[in-house]
């Protein structure tokens, strides 16, 4: 029997980010399974093009690292997915353990973030992650990526889950549907004063330096100043919280 783990993220492009957010995630799965090999992929090809053009860093994909360890001789594999949704980037996992599933003794596959069975322990991981004692003229807002594809319900119906013990509590999404400008609308008649505004996402790169907490006109934080509210913005990403790190790799076993 010989065993590997592969830890698999979005991934990140800038080195900063990746060390914040993603090795840490991978360390603690080489701290607690230090007699297993470890391995890292990422599942999105512009960032794996982009580390290659301006590092010189080649990081392997699914089908990539799978053939790898089908050649190195691996019979037992565990793939660790920190994505927050099952979407598309977690559909490129599955489709490559589907190609190349019997070439091995077993090959498993973590559970995203976010699912149908998410619960208690992810909102306490989020409660842990951001600002819980607000005032009644006060709101967190958390800002995920969003997808057009059908797993972005779980972003709403998470909402829910942690209105359930947050009532101050709003998602909104980059490109999924729920829509910046609907939420404004609840917060104005709500009469909140001030927003607490935190990415929903492992790791806070590009998206969370200038989509949501940037100085910039069309940042998310500029936006919600510009119709009234008093903005605090948070760029980090659940890679460094570490209720959500023990989640992610409790996930392994």
């Amino acid at each position: 029997m010989k065993k590997a783990i592969i830890n698999a993220s979005f991934g990140c492009s800038i080195k900063e980010s990746r060390e914040k957010y993603i090795e840490t995630i991978e360390n603690k799965v080489k701290d607690k399974y230090k007699d297993v090999d470890c391995f890292r992929v990422f599942t999105s090809e512009m960032i794996r093009r982009k580390i290659k053009r301006e590092e010189n860093i080649e990081i392997d994909n699914m089908k990539t690292c799978l053939s790898k360890l089908k050649r190195g001789g691996y019979t037992h594999i565990s793939i660790l997915a920190t994505h927050i949704i099952p979407g598309s980037e977690y559909e490129k996992i599955l489709h490559a353990v589907e190609e190349y599933k019997n070439d091995f003794a077993e090959i498993k596959v973590s559970r995203t973030f976010l699912n149908e069975t998410m619960g208690e322990r992810e909102v306490d991981v989020i409660k842990s992650y951001i600002k819980i004692d607000l005032e009644s003229d006060e709101a967190v807002v958390l800002v995920g990526h969003g997808t057009d594809h059908e797993a972005d319900k779980y972003y709403k119906e998470f909402e829910g889950l942690l209105r359930e013990v947050l009532n101050n509590s709003y998602m909104i999404s980059i490109e999924g549907n729920l829509v910046l400008d609907d939420v404004i609308k609840e917060l104005k008649e709500k009469k909140f004063r001030k927003i607490y505004l935190y990415p929903f996402l492992v790791v806070a790169g590009d998206h969370a330096m200038n989509d949501i907490a940037s100085d910039d006109d069309d940042s998310i934080k500029s936006y919600l100043k510009k119709n009234g509210f008093e903005v605090e913005a948070f760029i980090t990403g659940l890679g460094s919280n570490e209720r959500a790190i023990e989640l992610f790799v409790d996930r392994i076993r």
